[in-house]
């Protein structure tokens, strides 16, 4: 037997979610926050994108990791509390979106515009998950 996989078996595999497993349960898992600033701090991002996505985090909520409208930064706040131009900004956030750390409501809407929220990779959310499951017990 080819230990390299035909497409077949590739097909046969198990899907694991790219994002985070929905919905994140504040009764059982730890505060979904704490465990995305964790995810950001642990990975290996340019120091603007770090400061980005964790200016992104102090609007959201501690348990669900929800940014209420009233509280959406947008671009313009970004570049008030961050004091980076506007486009290593957009830069991290696209960045952010297209690694699954964040999600726009609507994708044809610019980032001045779109209000955002904190997803996770859920590889990184898995292990993250895991590894607070392990500290309980």
């Amino acid at each position: 037997m080819s230990p390299v996989p035909t497409p077949a078996d590739v097909f046969r595999r198990q899907a694991r979610p790219l994002l985070a497993p929905e919905p994140h349960n504040p009764a059982v898992d730890p505060p979904f926050r704490l465990l995305w600033e964790q995810g950001i701090n642990g990975a290996r991002l340019l120091v603007h994108t770090k400061l980005v996505a964790l200016t992104l985090a102090t609007r959201a909520d501690w348990t669900t990791g929800h940014i209420p409208d009233e509280a959406q930064p947008r671009l313009g706040g970004l570049i008030g509390l961050t004091r980076l131009d506007a486009g290593p900004i957009v830069a991290s956030l696209t960045f952010l979106e297209q690694r699954f750390w964040i999600e726009r409501t609507d994708r044809r809407q610019r980032w001045n515009e779109a209000s955002v929220r904190l997803t996770a990779p859920g590889p990184v959310m898995r292990r993250l998950l895991d590894k607070a499951r392990a500290e309980r017990t």
